[in-house]
């Protein structure tokens, strides 16, 4: 499959992830008792992933469209988004960290099944970087995005009574 084709189907996909999350978020469970901070949590996840898919594969197709060659398109794809998942998975874990607390956070599995794969994606786009060049490792990147946003998704979705 082309890069192209494979870019556009993240954006369609990433846009309709979002668009669920603001079906979700306005039908949701008004009347229900639930953790507020951490719906919120959940929301902010689910959106900053969707939109950070979608406008990193933009901005990889808008670099494709003005000619530049795959050898720096994907590398400064690796580095951008390296840069947003840094930054995403540092700010998610402050935040469970202060809504939760300390202690309770590192016994947490969600905590690892999450944190796990963004550390090996990272380094996986470092080596893009420095070395790689190729698509496959911002692919890689794109679809861990969409996962997270996909679990952050369900994680609103059926959000425990308290």
């Amino acid at each position: 499959m082309d890069p192209n084709e494979v870019l556009m189907l993240i954006v369609e996909a990433s846009l309709g992830l979002a668009g669920f999350a603001g079906v979700v978020t306005a039908v949701g469970r008004r009347d229900a008792v639930y953790d507020v901070t951490l719906q919120r949590l959940n929301l902010v996840n689910l959106l900053a992933t969707a939109f950070g898919a979608l406008f990193l594969s933009l901005g990889a197709l808008a670099l494709q469209s003005a000619y530049v060659d795959g050898a720096t398109v994907w590398p400064v794809c690796s580095a951008v988004g390296l840069l947003i998942m840094v930054y995403f998975a540092t700010r998610s874990f402050l935040e469970i960290v202060r809504t939760i607390g300390p202690g309770r956070t590192l016994r947490t599995p969600t905590v690892y099944v999450i944190n796990a794969p963004v550390v090996l994606v990272c380094g996986l786009q470092i080596w893009n970087v420095f070395e790689g060049s190729a698509f496959w490792p911002f692919f890689v990147l794109l679809i861990t995005m969409f996962a997270i946003g996909c679990f952050s998704f369900a994680r609103l979705l059926f959000a425990p009574r308290s």
